[in-house]
């Protein structure tokens, strides 16, 4: 009988300790579900896989592993070294995202919990979330089971059995206590007390149990700093941001209340950043972090109804801002109970100038602004989500604006710039799609009228559109980087269809637009030149290469190391629109570059405006001077012409010479040209409409 009382008492002991493991294992697992959600829907998967590790620092813990379902990503906190590794079981994730339900997978040493990690509002699961946990082996537990209970025996055979029932409900006392405590944590209750103060077994259990629980508790609070806290400012980060615009939004919906949403970008931080370090570049997001918090949520300032900061009235708070950093030099402002646009527009003012009046971090000074975008709840959105989507777009339209100011959401500017996305999509494809083309406008010499060349010019032939001019697309494409692809392209085809020409017979110089992205290629503009050069078979002598006079003076011992060696390979560079920018006569004299282009700004005025007629006398005068050949833009009538003949221009270039052409009629342009027009005859009037191929110039 002795012998099955233990043997019964040693089977539900061992039950009940792998039940205590189980839901050890199951708190653990729907915390780790609860604060994955979130990750999963924003796809942050670095954050969570910090955050699993966090979780399996307790040496109980043996894996935490996270399966976002959404994504078809696997999150693993990485496999304890002491440990072999093992394989993830699929087939448990697999059923946990059938059901729906827990699924729990007991092994020698360990159990396995699942559980489904559901989002709001979605009865599907974005995921699993899967625990390791230590188990004990059950011949341990048997052992120390069967061990105590042969003491108990002998004390029962010993004759002591009154003794034994007095002491026996005491010793299962704390047992029943500290189970009970043990459900408690399970429960979530991580503030439930253990019986630490006993010196027996129960208490070595007990304080075992509470270190456990310790150190559970202390991982979450560093997992709450991770997901809520930004490391750098100490405000609240994006997903605390989200979470709390939510609730206003809810409470808003409801209460039919209204409120602003401020999105803040610094002005010059990156170039404050890059100058000094990202040490004082954190320093000074600090900076600016407390003086908005000291602005907008100081002790004794509140937001009244009029926007303005003002002492508490007495009739009631207003809820302070929330001031959060999004990442990078960006930060929001969260203004509840603010409903218009000039008490969200004195907040901004009020942002602006605490951010103005930050001058100097650690004594280095510092000159530093903010483009504020700002979206009234429910008038410009009516989620988190989309008030955010529109307050970013209004700051970037105060930051194109010029910066250091503060602008509304516009549905006009958000349209605009729907479509400048859709745009940037469609060049991409346009690069695939081969639908660039090249153009090709003429160039003559002023003195023989003879043509002496043709500058490429880039079109896009949008399928839906039609053709588009450069200016509404290059800017773009150098916003995206598309520009040294495009670039290359433009260079090898000019390249290409040039040297075609020159195998029959017609000789013709390129010039090409160059852009600064090209100079920057990581593969070396010069190496990108000469290669396509070999490749085209075309001769160096016959390319001119354009950049434009602020990119020269940018930075001219670069340019210069740059174009020397294609220089040397005998490849003619222009500075393009000179007269435009802001060039130092001393760089242009050490500058290796063979032509003056004259914007054709200057020539328009040519017969009009006598400021124009010097400033184009006085270039080139300076090009003669220099030994540079000119070439004029833009050349519409004879007047201008003659202009530029009497005052020493080499070269023109404009209607009055010829539109821009595509390669078929440039080529029907050059033969009609040859054969129509003899030596030194003047230029003809520009070719009517259809007449593509008429000549209007002596091709010499």
């Amino acid at each position: 009988m002795t012998l099955t009382m233990v043997a019964t008492a040693s089977y539900l002991d061992l039950r009940d300790d792998d039940r205590k493991t189980l839901d050890m294992a199951t708190v653990i697992a729907r915390t780790v579900g609860r604060l994955a959600a979130p990750e999963i829907v924003n796809a942050r998967h670095t954050p969570l896989e910090n955050l699993l590790r966090g979780i399996a620092s307790d040496p109980l813990v043996l894996r935490v592993h996270v399966y976002d379902a959404i994504s078809a990503v696997d999150v693993d906190s990485g496999v304890d070294a002491s440990s072999e590794a093992k394989e993830i079981p699929r087939s448990l994730i697999d059923e946990v995202l059938a059901s729906g339900r827990r699924k729990v997978m007991l092994e020698e040493g360990e159990v396995e919990v699942a559980v489904p990690i559901l989002v709001s509002g979605n009865r599907v699961p974005a995921g699993v979330a899967l625990v390791t946990y230590a188990r004990p082996y059950a011949s341990e537990v048997v052992e120390r089971i069967w061990f105590r209970s042969a003491l108990i025996a002998v004390f029962l055979i010993a004759g002591a059995m009154p003794l034994t029932v007095h002491f026996g409900n005491g010793f299962l006392r704390p047992i029943r206590e500290l189970t009970h405590v043990a459900h408690r944590v399970s429960a979530g209750d991580f503030n439930a007390p253990f019986p630490v103060e006993r010196r027996d077994e129960i208490g070595v259990l007990a304080r075992a149990y509470s270190d456990m629980v310790r150190t559970i508790r202390g991982n979450l609070d560093r997992i709450h700093q991770l997901a809520f806290i930004d490391s750098v400012t100490r405000l609240a980060n994006r997903e605390s941001f989200r979470v709390e615009t939510e609730k206003v939004v809810s409470t808003a919906g409801s209460e039919k209340k209204g409120f602003a949403v401020l999105y803040i970008d610094l002005d010059r931080f990156k170039r404050i950043n890059d100058t000094y370090g990202h040490d004082v570049g954190d320093k000074l997001l600090t900076h600016v972090a407390r003086r908005l918090t000291l602005e907008l949520c100081g002790q004794d300032r509140r937001i009244d109804g009029l926007g303005q900061p003002n002492a508490a009235n007495g009739q009631g708070e207003e809820a302070l801002p929330l001031i959060a950093r999004l990442g990078g030099d960006e930060f929001a402002v969260l203004l509840p109970g603010c409903a218009s646009r000039a008490a969200a527009a004195c907040v901004a003012q009020v942002a602006l100038g605490a951010v103005r009046g930050i001058s100097s971090v650690d004594g280095i000074p510092v000159s530093i602004g903010a483009s504020i975008g700002i979206a009234i709840y429910p008038l410009d959105g009516d989620s988190h989500m989309t008030l955010m989507k529109n307050a970013d777009i209004a700051m970037y339209a105060a930051k194109t604006a010029g910066g250091l100011g503060y602008a509304f959401y516009n549905a006009e500017a958000d349209r605009a710039a729907a479509e400048r996305m859709r745009m940037e999509t469609e060049l991409k494809q346009a690069v695939a799609r081969d639908e660039l083309l090249l153009h090709y406008q003429p160039q003559i010499s002023t003195g023989s009228n003879a043509l002496v060349g043709a500058e490429a010019l880039l079109r896009w032939n949008h399928p839906e559109r039609g053709l588009i001019a450069p200016g509404a697309f290059i800017s773009l494409a150098e916003e995206t980087g598309l520009i040294v692809e495009i670039g290359r392209w433009v260079l090898h085809e000019s390249c290409r269809q040039a040297a075609d020409w020159h195998r029959r017979g017609m000789k013709v110089r390129i010039a090409v637009n160059i852009s600064q992205a090209q100079f920057r290629d990581p593969d070396g503009f010069a190496n990108t030149v000469m290669a396509i050069l070999d490749e085209t078979g075309f001769s160096p002598a016959f390319l001119e290469l354009e950049i434009t006079e602020s990119m020269a003076m940018r930075d001219p011992n670069e340019i210069a190391r740059i174009i020397d060696p294609l220089r040397d390979a005998g490849i003619r560079f222009a500075i393009d629109d000179f007269g435009t920018g802001y060039s130092s006569l001393a760089h242009l004299t050490r500058l290796p570059f063979d032509i003056f282009k004259i914007d054709q700004n200057f020539i328009a005025g040519i017969g009009e405006d006598k400021s124009a007629e010097v400033i184009v006398q006085t270039i080139l005068a300076m090009a003669g001077s220099l030994h540079y050949d000119t070439v004029a833009e833009g050349v519409e009538t004879r007047e201008q012409l003659a202009f530029l003949k009497d005052h020493g221009c080499t070269m023109a270039q404009g209607y009055l010479i010829g539109k821009p052409m595509t390669f078929d009629s440039f080529e029907s342009w050059m033969e009609a040209c040859a054969a129509s027009r003899g030596p030194g005859e003047d230029v003809d009037a520009g070719p009517a409409d259809g007449e593509t191929a008429r000549c209007t110039a002596t091709c010499g």
